[in-house]
């Protein structure tokens, strides 16, 4: 790559030197040679590279040697436009370009007619090639601002998803756990094996919330570091879901209709659905009876948790509750739509339509 750099600025000088110098009847000089110099260290360092063509340039034209008009520092320029262009550098070059103006035009100069359109051509070159590398530098630094915002929200969204899947684990094991050890507290203290099944629960609650916090954080560990990966639950664990919530004392009726292997993501999502529903309902409504439908049919994934209030008297809201917006998050990623609120017969719905993806 640098070779090849090199190639092409030898080869841009070589032809300024040929079209620009070697016409005017004089043989090529020291400043042909430091313009051939200059261009070659426009890889390397490009501000010295056009502080040294553009001194040469000028002096070439002042002595009648040369009548380039600075091409070949218009070439060493556009790096350094590229690197350093901006309204502070825009004013410093424009003094600049004034300054050669006014030494071209009152230094030894026998047709001014020439002299001005050597100027305006000059002006032109340079100004026409300071504005190009402008523009590119304006060009790089919005993709790379628009790169680091891509990356910003990337990482917000992989932090919201971590967030919704601690806040469903959490709250449906320290629901369990909490409910379960309501219960046992009720237990008659003769009845040693009902305790040690209570307790027995509230012990696979527990180890299970663990297991599955690992299996959360585990995907924001440093990279660097082994983590512990499990499986992501799906539709294939909602019987074992629901029987984990039948010890916390409600009934529930599962049902589901079509093909169980869903893709993750949306497997996922009806699994942290029906999660959030009976744990809301074991929470709220002990001792109530819950419907659980899943259907998967036409391309479409419909779910469905209703129960009909328990003990429960009166009206339940979780408008303002983090599951259940976290859970309208989940859905709505997914493009799908989520609806719950109180029944007029008397408890707790909550529905979910998701879009099968693929179908």
């Amino acid at each position: 790559m640098v070779f090849s750099r090199l190639l092409v600025d030898a080869g841009v000088a070589g032809l300024c030197v040929l079209v620009f110098w070697l016409p005017r009847g004089t043989p090529p000089s020291a400043l042909a040679v430091l313009i051939v110099a200059g261009v070659l260290l426009r890889s390397r360092w490009p501000v010295v590279a056009f502080g040294t063509v553009a001194a040469t340039t000028l002096a070439g034209a002042l002595l009648g040697v040369a009548w380039d008009p600075f091409v070949a520092a218009a070439w060493t320029l556009y790096p350094v436009a590229v690197a350093h262009g901006s309204s502070r550098m825009s004013r410093a070059m424009s003094v600049a370009l004034g300054l050669t103006v006014a030494a071209m035009l009152s230094i030894g100069v026998s047709e001014r007619q020439d002299v001005l359109r050597y100027v305006f051509v000059s002006l032109f070159v340079l100004a026409g090639t300071w504005r190009l590398g402008e523009a590119v530098r304006r060009e790089r630094q919005e993709a790379a601002h628009a790169e680091r915002a891509e990356g910003a929200r990337a990482v917000l969204e992989e932090r919201l998803r971590v967030a919704r899947e601690v806040h469903d684990v959490v709250s449906h094991s320290l629901g369990m756990i909490a409910v379960t050890a309501g219960v046992s507290a009720h237990v008659d203290v003769g009845d040693a094996e009902k305790l040690r099944n209570r307790l027995t629960r509230v012990e696979r609650a527990s180890k299970d919330a663990l297991a599955d916090l690992r299996a959360v954080l585990g995907t924001v560990r440093d990279a660097g570091a082994p983590a512990e990966r499990r499986p992501q639950p799906g539709m294939k664990d909602l019987a074992a879901l629901t029987q984990r919530m039948r010890a916390a004392g409600i009934e529930i009726a599962l049902t589901v209709r079509g093909p169980d292997d869903l893709p993750a993501s949306t497997g996922l999502a009806v699994y942290r659905i029906v999660q959030e529903g009976l744990t809301n309902a074991a929470r709220h409504a002990p001792g109530c009876r819950c419907q659980v439908t899943v259907d998967a049919m036409d391309g479409t994934v419909i779910v469905e948790v209703t129960d009909d209030g328990g003990t429960l008297i009166g009206t339940r809201h979780h408008e303002k509750g983090f599951g259940l917006i976290g859970l309208r998050e989940r859905v709505e990623s997914l493009g799908g739509e989520l609806t719950f609120g109180s029944r007029a017969q008397g408890g707790f719905a909550l529905r979910a339509v998701l879009p099968e993806p693929g179908a």
